[in-house]
């Protein structure tokens, strides 16, 4: 008779080993661990619109971003926080305007104009005087009539080319600020106000009538509309033909774009007037603008206010949503513990089944996650330092280190909806030791009691939850609805799913094939608790219905 055995004993876990970083940024390991299907080809195709990466956090956006770095020619990243963006809060006559509600939409768009036609000049000329010059020079030779004279706009044109294609980030501020003094002369002249109003800020409308202030906000908004708006018109079409006799593709990737760069007043503003930049600029065929956007800030994007740029259809087409399948993850973690254990162990033998039903070790981990390299990463992670000198992973130490994962999810969790909702954990109190597939209807309201008595709600919550709570707490909207928005918003962050009917299967935010709406959180519909939750949340796995053990 053999000896059962997982793995050969040659190999051994140390407790200090790790199975990889959670972010791609600090990864010694990542040209070997690195796995796509398909994305990096339609990033790099110029002709293909898609664009901005749509993913969750530790989906992977980074990691596609920096292997399209590291294997694409002609590529230059911007790197928001050295962009001197934080003028445009400290600006006097932006802040006059904004506390005017003026629509500040193409004032942000010619800066982004600017940004990216100076990249790609960089990247054209490579740093190359001689050549700039003699390109310089056969366009104002092009722009010439019969008689020798230039088309006025098309020589502001090209001496916008030829002043800006070689300035570097360091001298965006100047850019703002020579904008800002165009929009300030302008406005001042057209409106016969004193220079001393862009100190009123909000106090301006108190000071003048309703028609007087419409007024001036129309006249701000017509100046801002029409800045070098004929200059950069002529700078595009040029750049179109200039670019369009290279045989090079030219690429600009931006990452980071959830870290504070921009003050919150603005960021939101500046990011949706960007994408709609991106979008315009596909008229370059052979150079393309790429940005990793986490799916969060693409919510708060066109949440709360309509955005002024369009409606968000039209940029559906720029989306490359990033989406993992269980086999994807399993081939990551294949070829991360090829490394770790010098090709002894894989998804297949590394894993001691657990409980009576013998479920696989690595299945029981991927239930508790959402599907993304992060979260099978960081349980394995926090599974290693219990296995020191064990040659397989038991399931006694995967079950130990459910606790500490399910309690760092829930964290993180709230770390990345915070902008959006705020504390969201104070929000699932309701669910803690709740039974799987309960029905809406049956939710005691007692069950909300701290957080109807809990005044700290404004200051903890934000957006939806802090407006259907609100509403809720004046008896403004009944209690079923309060239940069931509050649903769909878990739902949204993932901490629930949902059983439309006993037709139907379990959806999660991430494996439903159909839209999912606050309407299909009815009486009828059940919800269950994510299993990554289980265990921070105590849910009685004891009343489970059988469909989701």
């Amino acid at each position: 008779m053999t000896k059962k055995s997982f793995v050969p004993k040659k190999f051994r876990f140390t407790k200090y080993q790790i199975i990889g970083s959670p972010d791609a940024e600090s990864d010694n390991n990542f040209d070997k661990v690195f796995i796509e299907h398909g994305e990096l080809e339609v990033l790099r195709d110029t002709e293909n619109p898609k664009c901005v990466i749509i993913g969750r956090t530790g989906s992977g956006k980074s990691a596609l971003i920096r292997r399209l770095e590291e294997s694409t020619k002609n590529l230059t990243r911007i790197q928001p926080e050295s962009m001197s963006v934080k003028y445009l809060t400290n600006s006097n006559v932006l802040g006059y305007f904004r506390s005017m509600d003026v629509n500040l939409n193409f004032f942000y768009k010619v800066l982004w104009k600017h940004v990216f036609i100076v990249e790609l000049l960089k990247l054209h000329f490579s740093e190359d005087i001689n050549k700039k010059e003699n390109i310089i020079e056969s366009l104002y030779n092009k722009a010439r009539n019969k008689f020798g004279k230039v088309n006025p706009a098309k020589e502001r044109g090209i001496q916008y080319l030829d002043n800006w294609s070689n300035e570097f980030w360091q001298k965006t501020e100047h850019r703002i600020k020579e904008l800002e003094k165009q929009a300030e002369d302008k406005f001042l002249v057209s409106t016969g106000l004193d220079k001393a109003v862009f100190n009123l800020k909000g106090e301006s409308t108190k000071i003048f009538s309703t028609k007087t202030t419409e007024e001036i906000k129309y006249k701000a908004e017509k100046i801002i509309s029409e800045i070098q708006a004929e200059e950069l018109y002529e700078v595009i079409n040029i750049m179109k033909d200039l670019l369009s006799t290279s045989q090079k593709k030219y690429y600009i990737v931006i990452d980071d774009l959830d870290k504070e760069w921009a003050s919150p007043q603005i960021v939101y503003d500046l990011i949706t007037s960007m994408i709609e930049v991106i979008k315009e600029f596909q008229i370059f065929k052979n150079a393309k603008i790429i940005i990793a956007l986490r799916d969060n800030l693409h919510q708060m994007l066109f949440s709360a206010k309509e955005h002024r740029g369009g409606q968000r259809e039209k940029f559906n087409i720029l989306y490359l949503d990033l989406t993992w399948s269980k086999q994807s993850l399993r081939e990551l973690i294949d070829k991360r513990l090829k490394i770790i254990s010098g090709d002894v162990l894989s998804s297949s033998n590394a894993f001691e089944p657990i409980g009576k039903t013998k479920e696989s070790g690595f299945d029981y981990i991927i239930d508790r996650t959402f599907l993304r390299p992060r979260d099978l990463i960081t349980y394995l992670n926090k599974v290693i330092p219990l296995i020191d000198q064990k040659s397989n992973i038991p399931s006694s130490a995967i079950k130990k280190a459910e606790a500490r994962y399910s309690s760092d999810r829930l964290n993180a969790l709230e770390d990345e909806w915070s902008e959006n909702y705020g504390d969201i954990k104070k929000s699932c109190d309701f669910l803690i030791g709740m039974y799987n597939g309960f029905r809406i209807k049956n939710i005691d309201e007692e069950r909300f009691y701290s957080l109807y008595t809990d005044e700290s709600y404004e200051k903890s919550f934000k957006g939806e939850l802090y407006r259907i709570t609100h509403l809720w707490r004046l008896n403004k909207m009944r209690y079923s609805t309060f239940v069931s928005e509050l649903s769909y918003i878990l739902y949204t962050v993932g901490i629930i799913g949902i059983k439309k009917s006993s037709k139907h299967s379990i959806y999660f935010f991430y494996n439903s094939d159909e839209d999912i709406s606050i309407s299909d959180f009815n009486s009828e519909a059940r919800l269950y608790v994510h299993k990554a939750f289980y265990s921070v949340l105590k849910i009685n796995v004891k009343a489970l219905e059988d469909t989701y053990v």
